[in-house]
């Protein structure tokens, strides 16, 4: 099948709305990118209903269709006829003047496609009628069709062969007005491209509401004063189809009560409804089962401006139902049956389907408990947490597209909250080992720091010490040095004292021996001087030695001391900030 929805992932944040809001539970797929967790499209599966681009606040999900395609081949020539969904009411600006344009632009026929609808109503009745089936599911929407061929095969017996009211118009346009170009579908459904290749392309263009609008606002088209007109006969009720019970209404109209129909519309209830459908006994099904996919029906499709409320948009129904009944009597519409009768075959107007059902993997309960596990789910209470936060449901199904390999572990917002709380204690564990280990050395850095204080107070007392030793050493120095002079002085004396002898001759001779000895002492003594001196010089180079070590120690001790007091308060910052912290 056609890419419809494409996905840029560069604006994907992993938010996990279009999840929420599939009916697929297969179609996206949760994967990793770095560190950003990233959803893709699987289009294999996907059904084009068009939920995720309502939910997507992020740009990430887009549709293609073939405005450009069509209005470039206009352009060129091409011969092209259109048809137009009765949202088109509800939906394009001035929509009677777009189809003046469309005119202008070269188009060859324009048909509503109320008149497909009113043929459709037609075609179910008639096909009731003539095979009484137990139950028929309604077929307007391709989403719906998708879903049943892709994904719930099962219900394919109860799939109403009828086309739908746009595949009706197309039919009749080549069928009973001879159309051979190309048709062009203006559409509120992107899932409508679908339709049409299942369909042997008698249809060759999706033109949707919504690019269409776009289209004209972007290059500045300034559409025709007159207002453009339908190539076919008046259409009856089938103005109303595209309102969610549209079918149920037109059905009721002819037959009244006659038949239950039953309705079901929007993405969020109408798959799950047909889900149970299929479970459910047959004494409870009703004769037509009436379903759309877009909860407003088609004037709030896939493919529309979503610029009205809802309330707008009934308000532009209302107006088309009464314009349908407006002048006409019963007879109007009885005899617009009898024209179908006349005119039309049932056969050509219903369709066969191929089913191509998506292999669904089988998930065994081993797997899922591992797949449990994995989630840190390990008791009932936490395997029924079912937050939906993941896009799944509960927490089994979120178990079971772990194992399918369309989720992942890392998108469980329980199990993230779990593993941030063992995170937290773990923090809380290793802050208060921090703060032990800061206590404990804050203390022994006060200690050390202590000691080292002392030995810097010893340390400064060895060194007024070895002042108070040098200064000795100065006095004794001066001291020696007055006694050199005084033992030279007597030198000098007893040299005269031996002179002196030696003329009184042998008087003096006593005397003689006394100024020897008192030479030889002043000798002794000056020899005594240079030695004292000669020690001073070397316990002056020895103190001068100690000072400097001293100073050195002095100095080091001032820089360990200030790198204590450093990591000491950056310790305290450390675990002051650490302590502040929470994961």
């Amino acid at each position: 099948m056609r890419k419809l929805i494409q996905n840029d992932l560069s604006k994907c944040v992993g938010c996990n709305r279009c999840i929420r809001v599939c009916p697929v539970s297969e179609a996206n797929i949760v994967f990793t990118e770095g560190d950003l967790m990233k959803v893709k499209i699987d289009n294999e599966k996907c059904i084009a209903c068009g939920a995720c681009l309502a939910a997507c606040q992020h740009d990430s999900r887009t549709y293609e269709d073939d405005t450009e395609k069509f209005i470039e081949d206009l352009r060129r020539g091409e011969s092209i006829s259109v048809f137009c969904a009765p949202a088109a009411r509800a939906n394009l600006r001035e929509w009677e003047r777009v189809l003046s344009w469309f005119r202008k632009l070269g188009v060859k026929s324009i048909f509503d496609v109320s008149l497909g609808a009113d043929i459709c109503t037609w075609a179910y009745i008639r096909w009731i009628q003539q095979n009484k089936p137990k139950t028929v599911i309604s077929q307007p929407c391709p989403a719906i069709v998708d879903y049943i061929l892709l994904h719930n095969p099962s219900l394919l017996p109860y799939l109403s062969p009828v086309h739908s009211p746009m595949m009706c118009t197309a039919v009749y346009m080549r069928r009973y007005q001879k159309i051979t170009h190309k048709i062009a579908a203006i559409s509120p459904c992107i899932a409508k491209a679908h339709e049409f290749e299942e369909t042997d392309n008698l249809v060759s263009y999706n033109v949707t509401f919504k690019r269409l609008e776009e289209y004209i606002i972007r290059n500045g088209i300034n559409l025709p004063a007159e207002h453009g007109q339908y190539d076919h006969p008046q259409s009856g009720l089938g103005s109303v189809y595209s309102y969610p019970g549209g079918l149920k209404e037109n059905v009721e109209f002819f037959l009244g009560k006659a038949l239950r129909v039953d309705k079901s519309e929007g993405q969020s209830v109408v798959y799950k409804a047909l889900d149970v459908f299929s479970k459910e006994s047959p004494e409870n099904w009703p004769v037509v089962f009436d379903v759309l996919n877009c909860p407003e029906g088609c004037n709030l499709g896939t493919g529309t401006v979503h610029g009205l409320s809802v309330f707008q948009v009934g308000t532009a129904m209302d107006k088309a139902r009464k314009a349908s009944l407006s002048g006409r009597e019963r007879e109007y519409f009885d005899r617009m049956f009898a024209d179908f009768d006349r005119d039309l075959r049932l056969a050509d107007f219903t369709r066969q389907y191929r089913s191509h059902p998506v292999i669904k993997r089988d998930v065994t309960v081993s797997e899922l408990e591992e797949a449990f596990l994995a989630l840190g789910k390990t008791d009932e209470s936490s395997r029924k947490f079912n937050c939906g936060a993941c896009g799944a449901d509960t927490c089994e199904d979120m178990a079971e597209k772990i194992v399918k390999k369309v989720n992942i572990v890392e998108n469980c917002i329980r199990k993230v909250h779990k593993s941030m709380e063992e995170a937290h204690k773990s923090m809380e564990s290793e802050h208060k080992a921090l703060m032990d280990w800061r206590d404990g050395t804050k203390g022994a850095l006060q200690s050390l720091a202590a000691e080292m204080n002392s030995i810097h107070e010893s340390s400064e007392c060895i060194s007024t010490d070895i002042s108070k030793i040098r200064e000795i050493v100065r006095a004794y120095e001066t001291t020696s040095r007055e006694i050199d002079k005084i033992a030279d002085n007597i030198h000098i004396i007893s040299l005269n004292a031996s002179i002196e002898a030696s003329k009184a001759g042998d008087s003096g001779r006593s005397f003689a021996v006394v100024a020897d000895a008192v030479r030889s002492l002043a000798g002794k003594t000056q020899t005594t001087i240079t030695q004292i001196g000669k020690s001073s010089e070397v316990a002056k180079d020895t103190m001068a030695a100690v000072e400097n070590r001293v100073k050195d120690i002095v100095e080091k001790i001032g820089i360990s001391s200030e790198n204590l007091n450093n990591i000491n308060h950056s310790t305290e910052r450390l675990s002051a900030g650490h302590g502040g912290t929470r994961p």
